[in-house]
């Protein structure tokens, strides 16, 4: 049997400034997690995706499992989560293959409140 751990549970408002506040929580947090970068890196793609495209309500949840950890932002919005064929230069739209290639797993559940976009992350490189 696994245990978990809730280790963040915030709620969040829909402003530019709140993913960099949030990674700041994170970061101090989980000062120790060997994989860091990725794990803010994936929390800031997700939680920015949320401001710009569903905006408020926003909430943020982080439970650790093992030696894992599983990210959950939740929002006001049931559109789902699109990843989007990228071509050249684009600057934008890179996020969720990111998210992709880093997590061990990233998924999204719809409800009617809502969705939650949810990524988990192995604390040692796979």
């Amino acid at each position: 049997m696994s245990s978990a751990s809730l280790d963040i549970d915030i709620d969040v408002l829909a402003e530019p400034g709140s993913p960099r506040q949030v990674r700041r929580l994170f970061a101090r947090r989980f000062s120790n997690w060997t994989r860091l970068d990725d794990l803010l890196l994936c929390l800031s793609e997700v939680l920015t995706n949320a401001v710009l495209h569903a905006g408020a309500p926003i909430r943020v949840v982080a439970t650790r499992l093992n030696a894992a950890i599983r990210v959950e932002v939740s929002d006001g919005s049931i559109v789902p989560p699109v990843v989007r064929a990228v071509e050249g230069l684009v600057p934008t739209g890179r996020g969720l293959h990111l998210v992709d290639r880093l997590a061990s797993g990233w998924g999204f559940e719809i409800s009617a409140d809502g969705k939650t976009v949810w990524f988990e992350m192995a604390d040692a490189a796979g």
